[in-house]
């Protein structure tokens, strides 16, 4: 706040005394009268009725205060009336600043007036309590500014006014003054109230928090229950079916049918590498030749083994024997053209037994897959241990967070009791009497 005309300095406000304790019962706990047990929300009632009392105290000393301020104030403008009727003369040399001295008296009457007549809050609370000394805080600066800026124009010019309105705003100053230190005192005084407040509130969140928790915990604990029942009820479903003769065969018959298919592949394969050392020839013979000869000539060259389980293989024979025509007559040019006619010769002389080959690797395994039992009872015994390892699985994830669970729960437990404890002392300290706290 700039000083009015500079006629004061802002002194240091008074802070209480923080050696001193805010409540005297802060001092020998030991020595205190038993009062009992509280639960949160009573001692949050104890609180606030001190808190009450204390800003009925706080209310009482700034209506005093307010008042004084108020009368300081009518002063205030009843100087900005006689200033806004007086007629100031000025002598010859003075002439020149006649405009400058009634436009810096305009100026200040106005301010005056305004400020004064502005009614300051009533405090009736520590809302209003602030309102008040942040209003008060805001009119002694607008004072400040503009007597500041047009103090050159009052000491010299409006004198007879610039004392009476200094010995107003010395007052307002010391007003202020007291404002601000009675203020400062409440906070310190009520500073161990809203500590002990704001430990029970986290109390209660803390506690809120809890109970949550505790529901997921047994939630956690009735999924562990039902799971475990679910993995003993599997496993002694998989057990007895594992263990028993049909499953044994049915086992058997599966093992069986995977080695058949698995000699089907090996079959295949050996096909394959047959016709593929004749490959070039197939390609060099496949220009210029009919649709239905194009698709005879892809299959003899990506899945041969197809042809033998086909009822009439004479088609494949047939061109087998025109390609092996056409290279021997030279219309096909091969560099190893040798090599390739004894192989394909040995494909036409092959074909009967690769064709029986094929017949009856088809026939044992049709009758192997014909036994949907045994592949349905391996089927559900998969399935059973693919259940189990799941049923695992979760457990140990289910039992992993029941645990983490059950480590926060105690030490939020343990927070809780400290914090507990903590606002019983604080109480204690505050009401003069041995209080404790309990959910």
């Amino acid at each position: 706040m700039a000083p009015p005309f500079g006629f004061f300095k802002k002194k240091d406000r008074t802070e209480p005394d923080k050696d001193s304790p805010a409540n005297p019962a802060m001092a020998g706990l030991k020595d205190q009268p038993e009062a009992g047990e509280l639960a949160i929300q009573e001692a949050q009632t104890l609180l606030q009725d001190v808190e009450d009392a204390k800003v009925r105290v706080l209310c009482s000393r700034l209506a005093e205060i307010r008042s004084s301020a108020s009368a300081s104030f009518r002063n205030l403008a009843r100087i900005a009336e006689e200033m806004e009727r007086e007629k100031f003369k000025l002598e010859n040399v003075e002439q020149r600043f006649g405009s400058t001295v009634e436009n810096s008296k305009k100026t200040i009457v106005s301010t005056l007036r305004r400020e004064a007549s502005s009614e300051l809050p009533n405090p009736q609370s520590i809302n209003d309590a602030k309102k008040f000394r942040d209003r008060l805080e805001a009119t002694m600066n607008r004072f400040g500014e503009v007597s500041g800026s047009h103090s050159k124009v009052l000491n010299y010019f409006m004198n007879k006014y610039a004392e009476k309105m200094r010995e107003e705003f010395e007052t307002l100053s010391g007003l202020l003054k007291d404002t601000r230190s009675v203020m400062a005192e409440f906070e310190q005084d009520r500073a161990p109230v809203v500590k002990c407040n704001n430990i029970l509130n986290t109390v209660l969140q803390k506690a809120s928090s809890a109970k949550s928790a505790e529901v997921s915990m047994q939630n956690l604990a009735e999924r562990i229950q039902t799971t475990e029942k679910e993995l003993e009820k599997t496993k002694m479903e998989h057990d007895s079916i594992r263990g028993s003769p049909d499953f044994a065969q049915a086992e058997s018959s599966i093992a069986k049918l995977s080695g058949v298919e698995q000699r089907i592949q090996e079959f295949h394969t050996r096909v394959s590498d047959l016709f593929s050392h004749a490959s070039r020839a197939f390609g060099k013979y496949s220009y210029g030749v009919t649709k239905e000869t194009e698709k005879r000539l892809l299959v003899m060259t990506d899945e041969p083994w197809r042809i033998l389980y086909e009822d009439d293989v004479s088609p494949y024979t047939a061109l087998l024997a025109e390609i092996q025509k056409s290279i021997s007559s030279g219309q096909i040019q091969l560099k190893d053209s040798e090599r390739v006619l004894r192989h394909i010769g040995a494909i036409l002389a092959s074909v009967s037994d690769l064709q029986a080959t094929a017949k009856a690797l088809t026939e044992e395994h049709a009758s192997l897959s014909s036994d949907s039992r045994s592949k349905d009872l391996v089927v559900q015994v998969k399935k059973m241990e693919d259940s189990l390892a799941l049923y695992t699985e979760d457990l140990a994830q289910y039992r992993r967070e029941l645990a983490l669970q059950k480590k926060q729960a105690q030490e939020r437990s343990e927070e809780i009791q400290s914090q507990l404890s903590e606002a019983s002392q604080a109480l204690s300290s505050i009401a003069g009497k041995r209080y404790s706290i309990r959910l």
